[in-house]
């Protein structure tokens, strides 16, 4: 869909492309026929060989080109649809150039790596053009990576003062909940937080704390209008066998869940945890809603929306580490090949 989108960018590229593959290959198989044997040493293999040396080396100047942008040496798109259609070439016409054989030890490391190169840069272009789509439907509750642990924190601060309006304050035995007055100070002050504090206390304590002081600059807020439902008389509607229940597992599975990676010591175990995946969490609070009363229902939705914002951040944070992931092997086996390929022009120049 995005090449059909912009297809215009991608015409010339590809007919040139196509064209050094197509007269690489007649020369190569048709017009060298007469010397009896196709190898790399021939006339027409030395100028297939010398054109895919060439296309890498431009492949290569994708990243000092971004590196000097002030010199306005054309646009990104342009050199983007020419290094992935080139760069597919470039694999064909090496084996034009071998003649269709991998050769020695070196020349076979060098179609190895080649085969990588372009493999890696196929998957990758694959990946940037799925994956946006893909987080754009299946991730409406995305937001920035960086900030990711700092929106859930205020997102488990968010549910520990709806509770506290809607049930009350958390009942004795009910568990311990996270201390979060530093790492909420850190927020506020605009520092990364420290994920060193791992202490408990109760819900008394976070009281006087003001989360619509902190901030999330870039961030995308989207507020559950459910929340705002919430006052005072709701808290009379909810049994007290409901608030206790309500109250522990709270304290004991989600918020935990929520704080995990955020706050040293929040939930070391969390691939254990019964709301690790969107269908555990829909399974779990569906057994809580029945072993509770109606009345409990609003509480609960929104706790488990507040759990399926965290799977969606979950989801957003592998996404993005498949890409960065993509980036850095097919960077480092690109500048592995091109420093080999010199070794091999080297070498080349030497039997002639």
């Amino acid at each position: 869909m995005l090449l059909a989108r912009k297809m215009h960018l991608h015409i010339l590229p590809i007919l040139t492309a196509s064209l050094l593959v197509i007269g690489g290959g007649i020369w190569q198989f048709y017009c060298d026929q007469m010397a009896g044997q196709v190898t790399g040493s021939s006339l027409a293999g030395l100028v297939t060989g010398s054109i895919a040396a060439g296309i890498i080396l431009f492949e290569l100047l994708l990243w000092p080109r971004k590196r000097l942008r002030k010199y306005k040496l054309g646009r990104t798109k342009f050199w983007l649809a020419y290094h992935l259609w080139l760069g597919i070439a470039c694999l064909p016409l090496a084996f034009i150039h071998s003649g269709l054989r991998f050769g020695g030890t070196f020349s076979t490391v060098l179609m190895i790596l080649l085969l990588l190169v372009v493999g890696s840069g196929v998957f990758g272009w694959i990946m940037q053009v799925v994956i946006p789509r893909w987080m754009l439907g299946s991730l409406p509750q995305e937001t920035i990576p960086s900030q990711i642990d700092d929106v859930s924190l205020l997102s488990a601060l968010e549910s520990r003062q709806m509770l506290t309006v809607a049930l009350g304050t958390k009942p004795p035995k009910t568990g311990k909940l996270t201390k979060l007055e530093t790492q909420l100070e850190e927020l506020k002050s605009g520092r990364p937080l420290s994920y060193k504090v791992s202490s408990k206390t109760d819900a008394n304590a976070l009281e006087s704390i003001d989360a619509t002081a902190s901030i999330i600059v870039g961030a995308k807020q989207r507020r559950d209008p459910q929340r705002i439902q919430f006052d005072q008389t709701l808290s009379g509607e909810i049994s007290s066998a409901d608030r206790l229940e309500i109250w522990k597992q709270y304290t004991l599975v989600i918020e935990p869940f929520l704080l995990r990676n955020v706050v040293e010591g929040a939930d070391t175990n969390w691939k254990s945890s019964p709301i690790r995946t969107l269908q555990k969490t829909q399974e779990w609070f569906n057994n809580l809603r029945e072993s509770c009363t109606d009345s409990a229902t609003p509480v609960l939705n929104v706790l488990q929306s507040s759990v399926e914002q965290r799977l969606q951040f979950d989801a957003q944070k592998l996404a993005h580490l498949w890409l960065h992931r993509w980036i850095a092997f097919h960077a480092g086996i690109s500048v592995t090949l091109g420093i080999l390929l010199i070794v091999h022009i080297i070498q080349a120049l030497r039997y002639m």
